[in-house]
């Protein structure tokens, strides 16, 4: 009766029968059948309490035990299981399927090394076993030991050719290892029964993704979240296809829709907080971010990066807590997976006899700010002293990419490589200094930097921050960037100061004539990405716009592509109690010249608050048109307070919002921005430190030379 009930889903009455057997005449059967029915309803403390109670009425039970140790597994007591499991085997020795449930315990703990020995020995004595060679495939994947995983998986589907867990797993880890040919020539080969498999289907749309095939990435997401709506993965990689052209708030939509289906799924509600943040509204991605984030001790390291950067570039956490998040991360991971100081590894020879090796490490060497504003300190850097590595760890690779890699002296890819393999490749390069530009950003390789695969480890440029890491021995900027700074963010690393300005620009060779008709109503505007207009900003460009009663507001993003965004932000103005006929919106433009020509329909940049602009400031002083900035805590409150000191601007830079208002006036009042006036503006810029790479290229050289020999000192 109880067995019949449990198979036509009758589960109340099954239960009343197992227990009712099990208090009259217990039967290990009766035990594993109720502990399976408690689990199927998720019920699986309950199911764990059987379990116990029952294990030692019948100890020598290989079913109760397999099921007791998968209940233990679900909970995440793994220490447990692996008590049980040993238990039955000084009574059982050789079990297989006990060791490979005690294999798959020990990974799960990270006990890795007796885990792949166990494993190996079941596939050495039982070849043919699928379950065996899966079960070390993971595990020598959680090693790094990528080569030999994925022949794991190769000999499942030699064994099993329709194992769609094995195929997806092969798919991922070739596209991981960028070996994107071979995934084309897999897929093309599977049978139709394998390829319309949901796991499989999975597999390919990351393969979309990371080849920049969206569309079709797009496609195949939006049939898994129609077939597995249960699935969360689905929903994430959907919604990250949407970021990618830039439709935020269907993102946003996306995630929500699979929070419905998954609410405690952590991986979604990260990325609901980035898409609000993406949203301009920084203040509710953060406690999202942070609930999600779990306890510093276990963090993973891309929350860790989106709690980072979020708190730092908006000011919403103080230092001294995101210093504790960094040190807890950095403590954890050299402990997991860390071999001490790769750089000890090899002798280098004095360096009065030789160039100094610097190596750039970024996951940004395309068309991004951070390549643009290196490309002339590449070209500029003194290669009499200084011998140039560029290290690539992203995506990306466009024109761009082509331009930065002929400037350096030497190119190494490590976008595929694990962080211990990218440290053991640049220590092996016998670097002096490695240079990293990425912070805590997307695709960011600061892990490396935890396996010390140099003497000298420096931040620079590309985040507006310190990393708080003990790996990063300094911090490179400028006087008026610092100057923002709290005593725990300055104390973080030696912070090494570039006279007359941290960055170059270096305008296109052909910027568009600059000119302003005369007669037009007065313009403010800003071309920062839509995620920096804040409610701060939006009140910031409420009063300028009050005080100039005759002006208009022009904004740029890329983000307008999607309508809802435009609609999002005008209705944002309009609350901050901006007309709405003085609003102007713009989207992306069709190349970086008509970008550009778009500042000759505005007089005054309004920079955004609290996380201010860098290539937007040069762009709009290059084409004329003054800049005026609140500055604001941190690096990233005064970006634009440096680059107006670099061009001798400094009264544009204001210490209060009332005193930015008063500039917007004195501005307002001279009239729409004259030819003539821009000109000498666009003059003033050229002739200046900001477009002077040559003295940043010096000025880093010092600063790697000294840093160099304080530490042959230490």
């Amino acid at each position: 009766m109880a067995w019949d009930a449990h198979c036509r889903g009758d589960l109340q009455q099954a239960e009343r029968a197992y227990r009712w057997l099990l208090d009259h005449s217990p039967a290990e059967d009766d035990a594993v059948n109720l502990g399976a029915l408690l689990r199927q309803q998720g019920r699986l403390r309950e199911a764990s309490a059987i379990y116990r109670q029952w294990l030692h009425q019948f100890p020598a039970a290989l079913q109760l035990h397999l099921n007791a140790a998968n209940c233990l597994h679900d909970l995440g007591q793994h220490r447990e299981c692996v008590a049980l499991l040993r238990g039955y085997l000084q009574r059982q020795p050789g079990e297989h399927k006990v060791v490979r449930a005690l294999a798959r315990s020990l990974t799960e703990l990270r006990e890795l090394g007796e885990s792949e020995t166990l494993l190996r020995e079941l596939t050495r004595i039982e070849p043919n076993d699928v379950s065996s060679w899966m079960d070390l495939g993971l595990c020598l994947h959680r090693q790094d030991k990528l080569g030999e995983a994925l022949a794991c998986f190769e000999r499942v589907n030699e064994l099993d050719p329709n194992h769609v867990t094995a195929m997806s797993n092969r798919i991922t880890m070739l596209k991981d290892a960028g070996r994107y040919g071979h995934c084309q020539n897999l897929i093309a080969q599977l049978p139709s029964t394998v390829r319309s498999n949901p796991l499989v289907r999975g597999a390919i749309a990351t393969l979309h993704m990371a080849t920049n095939a969206t569309k079709a990435a797009m496609e195949e997401l939006g049939a898994l979240c129609w077939l597995e709506p249960n699935e969360g993965g689905h929903w994430l990689n959907l919604a990250a296809c949407l970021r990618t052209v830039k439709h935020a708030n269907a993102a946003l939509t996306v995630l929500k829709r699979g929070l419905q289906r998954q609410p405690y799924n952590t991986d979604l509600q990260q990325a609901l907080g980035q898409c609000l943040a993406e949203l301009g509204r920084p203040d509710r991605a953060l406690p999202v971010l942070r609930s999600s984030a779990g306890p510093m001790e276990k963090i993973k390291d891309e929350h860790l990066f989106n709690i980072q950067f979020l708190g730092a570039a908006y000011h919403l956490i103080s230092a001294e807590e995101l210093r504790a998040w960094a040190r807890s991360w950095e403590e954890r991971v050299q402990q997991e997976r860390g071999v001490g100081a790769l750089c000890l590894d090899v002798i280098r020879a004095p360096m009065a006899t030789r160039r100094l090796r610097v190596g750039y490490l970024s996951a940004d060497w395309c068309n991004h700010p951070v390549c643009r504003f290196m490309l002339p300190l590449l070209r500029d850097h003194d290669r009499g002293h200084v011998e140039v590595w560029g290290l690539s760890a992203g995506p990306l690779n466009d024109g761009v990419s082509k331009k930065a890699e002929t400037l350096c002296d030497h190119w190494v890819d490590l976008q595929h490589a694990t962080d211990l393999e990218a440290a053991r490749v640049m220590a092996d390069l016998e670097l002096d200094v490695v240079v990293e530009l990425g912070g805590y950003t997307g695709h960011s390789r600061l892990a490396t930097l935890l396996h010390r695969p140099a003497p000298v480890h420096l931040s620079y440029l590309g985040y507006f921050a310190p990393t708080y890491l003990k790996s990063v021995d300094g911090w490179i900027g400028d006087a008026p960037l610092f100057e923002g700074l709290d005593p725990t963010e300055r104390m973080a690393h030696q912070c090494w100061e570039i006279t007359g300005g941290y960055m170059a620009y270096q305008p296109p060779e052909n910027l568009p004539r600059v000119h302003r008709e005369e007669g037009e109503r007065f313009r403010f505007g800003s071309f920062n990405h839509s995620r920096k207009l804040t409610p701060e900003t939006m009140a910031l460009f409420s009063r300028v716009l009050k005080a100039v009663p005759a002006s208009e507001l022009v904004l740029k993003s890329i983000s307008f592509v999607e309508e809802a965004e435009k609609t999002r932000v005008r209705r944002a103005l309009i609350a901050a109690g901006i007309e709405d006929s003085r609003i102007h919106l713009f989207d992306s433009t069709d190349s970086a010249l008509d970008h550009l020509e778009l500042y000759n329909t505005i007089d005054v940049a309004v920079d955004a608050y609290p996380y201010g602009g860098a290539t937007t400031t040069c762009e709009a002083l290059v084409m004329g048109v003054p800049v005026i900035t609140l500055k604001g805590p941190g690096m990233a409150g005064r970006l634009s307070s440096s680059i107006l000191h670099s061009i001798n601007a400094e009264e544009w830079a204001s210490g209060s919002a009332e005193e930015l208002v008063r500039v917007a006036v004195d501005l307002s009042d001279q009239g729409p921005r004259t030819t003539v006036q821009r000109i000498a503006l666009q003059t003033q810029v050229l002739e200046s430190d900001l477009c002077d790479s040559r003295r940043v290229s010096r000025e880093l050289e010092r600063i790697y030379q000294e840093a160099c020999a304080q530490c042959l000192l230490a």
